[in-house]
């Protein structure tokens, strides 16, 4: 075998690796006209989406069936622009510029209708629906005890715009990223500041570990590090391509080992989360007919409940679940 046939053959082995990683396990259509938003809960089995023309829908992606369609309120136009899971799936929170919901899972109603006076960026929210978390327009971040009304705010961004929030399962320990650059760890009983993470540009995302031992933010340059919750130190430094900088969608694995992120060109990647190298790669689908553009952004990205798959939802409408196997 001459050199130019062995150096063929690898690169054939090479495509087909790529070619076997990029088959789907499973497609949905979640919109015809595209999405606002979406979320995918901790454990693959449901989505939530919001359109441009409705509020949300629940789906269960097991069945392939929509369950719920929610609105605010009959007079309420809107549009759901934020959607947060709680950790054990047993609900989620829906929100547009004023208002925000709490739902049930399991029936589909509403814990309550509240209003903010800011414009609401992101939300959160812990297991059974306890806890809510919203960052805002002017700065601050409100956690709300759902059980007893009790709201805490902190401006921790210097009166700067909140861009994203997460909150531990428990929703004891709050993170808040804004446009200063920084990220903030905080007790969501004291408001008392626990880390600050530094980073040289807008906060794009900020996400615990299942262990809230860890946590992964990434600014809108290129910047993307994991940090350990206890130190406030930097564990790792993840390595993105010059078309990767900005992160529209970031979950970690069960046991923390992995990170999966969206990205806005239609691109997911497995990242090893103790060297920050990406593992594995994935595009999502494009459309073939309707008036959405071809272009999309990863909105969500999850795994399935036992890690054997991962699905992302993307803003043209489309869902895509794929086999990874990263315990294999």
């Amino acid at each position: 075998m001459s050199p130019t046939q062995f150096t063929i053959l690898i690169f054939c082995a090479f495509l087909a690796a790529c070619g076997a990683d990029q088959v789907s396990m499973a497609d949905w259509e979640h919109s015809y006209t595209g999405l606002f938003d979406a979320e995918i809960s901790d454990d693959g089995r449901f989505a939530v989406v919001s359109t441009f023309n409705d509020g949300a829908s629940f789906w269960d992606l097991v069945t392939n069936s929509r369950l719920y369609d929610w609105r605010h309120n009959d007079t309420d136009t809107g549009q759901v622009s934020h959607i947060a899971f709680a950790p054990d799936s047993s609900h989620v929170i829906t929100a547009n510029e004023s208002t925000f919901v709490v739902w049930e899972v399991e029936s589909g109603r509403s814990t309550g209708y509240w209003s903010v006076e800011s414009d609401i960026t992101d939300v959160a929210l812990s297991n059974n629906g306890d806890y809510v978390l919203l960052g805002l327009k002017d700065g601050r971040a409100i956690h709300v005890n759902q059980k007893t009304g009790r709201r805490l705010e902190v401006i921790a961004h210097r009166n700067e715009r909140v861009v994203c929030v997460d909150l531990s399962a428990d929703g004891a320990i709050a993170a808040t990223g804004g446009n200063d650059g920084r990220v903030i760890i905080w007790n969501t009983a004291t408001g008392k500041e626990l880390h600050v993470m530094e980073h040289k540009a807008r906060i794009a995302i900020a996400k615990f570990d299942p262990s809230h031992q860890r946590l992964f933010t990434a600014d809108e340059r290129g910047g993307a590090r994991i940090w350990d919750l206890t130190t406030g130190d930097k564990l790792t430094e993840l390595t993105l391509g010059t078309h990767q900088h900005v992160i529209s969608a970031a979950r970690f694995s069960g046991d923390g080992t992995h990170l999966l992120l969206g990205f806005p060109g239609r691109d997911v990647r497995l990242v090893d989360a103790a060297s920050g190298q990406i593992l594995k790669s994935w595009r999502t689908p494009r459309r073939t007919h309707g008036w959405v553009p071809q272009g999309s952004t990863v909105y969500a990205v999850a795994f399935n409940d036992n890690e054997s798959s991962i699905i992302a939802e993307s803003s043209n409408g489309l869902a895509r679940a794929w086999a990874v196997g990263i315990h294999d």
